[in-house]
């Protein structure tokens, strides 16, 4: 971001570390099925529009209302053989540098295979020369691409090197209400160096610029690590986040009220110690993915502790964590520029002084602020991939709520609850654009619901039949039915009133069959 004209020209002299757009290699598209319109790339930046010299997301989709100048991933490790601390970025605030380069390691950057597939103008990737790239689709508009960081021409020069990592990235939009003012992006990395990675990072740099910054720099900035907000009743537990805004109208036409973003760290690299049980579930971390340990050892109640459907042995929510370990402020005129200023701003370290500050969350005065978020430290075995997955979310707040974390922390319960819930219980689209549940023939009509709505489900024998209400909380609402039913079709009335808005699940459950359904209640 560039705060005026004269900056824009001034910068604008910082090269960046690639050659942006030209030929079929570096690739620039756009995610525009919901409310978000991001531009996403094939060398680890996104946030900035096709020239590589502008804002790239703006929200509402098809407004002039931009919110990101540029973001990227970052991911740091200290090198065993020479202790030099080496960060590859896919997007340096300060001057636009990126040090990805499209495709596998060891291809060109016009590889024909080295693209963005998107559903549905080219999805999926060729599985014979992709094998690791997905082919089924999982949101309304799925994107996959690849880059990598082993080609030294991609790298600041005099700075870094490479570390020799492959990125897989994949973003998912929706366009369901409770999911329209967000995208995810799922970051998978692989080591291809042939050796142990040590002491890593992995994290997501942002400058999210509201506006058209001609009144100068006035974003606002700040960090939820960990807070806990009731609103309209409800107890909802925020963190992980980073969120800035801004407090004054923008310049426009016609002239609009600056909206919140915030990022959510919603999967880090897991944390799993054997003879440890980091997330005191009373299995050690060892067997959170044995199956057979489950079956032999624990009753069937903790064998899907979330109510999603998944077993917990396949439900990477349900794993320990090593979490956020960094959320840091900085300015374009305060900004970690080298490696090892990057490497111990990663850490959780003010890059200047030396000093361990690991969450900034003390509201600066306005100016050009940039966030960076990050998870470690961890180790990387060879061929060994680690993966980060977070949220970008946006809300309006003025003349709504005295202060934007309201606002975000609501928007925030949808992500969370969609991860948590459903995110690996969800294995396809349907042509009709909504969601289908494996095993799962239970529907809520409409959803979202306003002030009641019809509960449908299918039983193929007759059986006795639970079908209980939950809150986000896993606390019990209501027993909706109770009793036997025969084989077929059976629909029961929802009832929706005296309940506070929010998401809220249905459990069905018989001797053999277990099922579950979110539904939003909107007023």
């Amino acid at each position: 971001m560039m705060t005026c004209i004269m900056l824009w020209f001034i910068l604008g002299s910082v090269s960046p570390a690639v050659s942006e757009n030209t030929g079929r290699g570096f690739q620039i598209l756009r995610h525009d099925t919901n409310r978000v319109e991001m531009c996403i790339s094939n060398y680890g930046k996104f946030g900035q529009d096709e020239t590589g010299n502008n804002a790239g997301c703006w929200w509402p989709a098809g407004t002039d209302h931009n919110y990101i100048w540029g973001a990227g991933i970052w991911f740091g490790t200290i090198d065993m053989l020479t202790n030099d601390t080496l960060v590859t970025i896919g997007y340096g605030p300060h001057g636009g540098e990126v040090e990805f380069a499209p495709g596998l390691a060891g291809w060109p950057p016009t590889h024909p295979a080295a693209i963005i597939y998107i559903n549905p103008e080219n999805w999926p990737a060729p599985p014979d020369t992709l094998p690791m790239a997905p082919q089924e689709l999982v949101s309304h508009e799925d994107s996959w691409c690849c880059f990598n960081d082993c080609d030294s021409v991609y790298h600041i020069p005099g700075d870094t090197r490479p570390i020799d990592i492959e990125v897989y990235q994949t973003v998912y939009a929706w366009d369901i209400p409770f999911l329209e003012d967000m995208i995810f992006f799922t970051y998978d990395v692989r080591n291809v160096s042939g050796h142990l990675l040590h002491d890593c990072y992995f994290g997501v740099c942002a400058d999210c610029d509201i506006g058209l910054e001609v009144a100068g720099a006035n974003d606002r900035c700040l960090g939820i690590v960990e807070r806990e907000y009731i609103i309209d009743g409800d107890t909802i537990i925020v963190n992980n986040i980073a969120y800035q805004w801004q407090e004054v109208e923008e310049p426009g036409t016609p002239p609009w009220l600056p909206g919140t973003i915030g990022f959510d760290l919603l999967q880090t690299p897991f944390d799993l110690v054997e003879g440890m049980d980091k997330d005191g579930d009373g299995i050690l971390d060892q067997y959170e993915r044995d199956s057979v340990y489950y079956v032999i050892n624990l009753p069937t109640s903790m064998w899907d502790v979330d109510n999603d459907g998944v077993p917990d042995w396949r439900d990477p929510s349900q794993w320990p964590q090593v979490g956020m370990c960094a959320l840091k402020q900085f300015t374009l005129a305060i900004e970690p520029t080298l490696d090892a200023e990057r490497y111990a701003t990663m850490a959780g370290y003010n890059f200047q002084t030396g000093i361990y500050e690991p969450f900034d969350t003390l509201l600066l005065d306005p100016g050009d602020q940039r966030f960076l978020l990050s998870s470690g430290p961890f180790d990387l075995e060879p061929d060994s991939l680690v993966t980060l997955i977070f949220a970008v979310m946006f809300a309006d707040w003025m003349g709504i709520y005295e202060m934007p974390d309201t606002a975000i922390a609501l928007i925030d319960q949808y992500a969370e609850d969609y991860y948590n819930m459903y995110w690996y219980l969800y294995t396809g689209i349907e042509e009709n654009r909504e969601f289908r549940i494996s095993n799962c023939e239970m529907r809520v009509l409409p959803n979202p619901v306003s002030n009641s709505g019809v509960i449908s489900f299918s039983l193929p024998a007759a059986a006795s039949v639970s079908l209980k209400l939950y809150n986000t909380l896993g606390q019990l609402v209501e027993t909706v039915f109770d009793g036997f039913k025969t084989a077929g079709v059976h629909d029961f009335a929802l009832n929706t009133g005296g309940l506070p808005q929010g998401t809220y699940f249905l459990v069905l459950e018989t001797p053999t069959i277990r099922q579950k359904k979110a539904f939003v209640l909107v007023r």
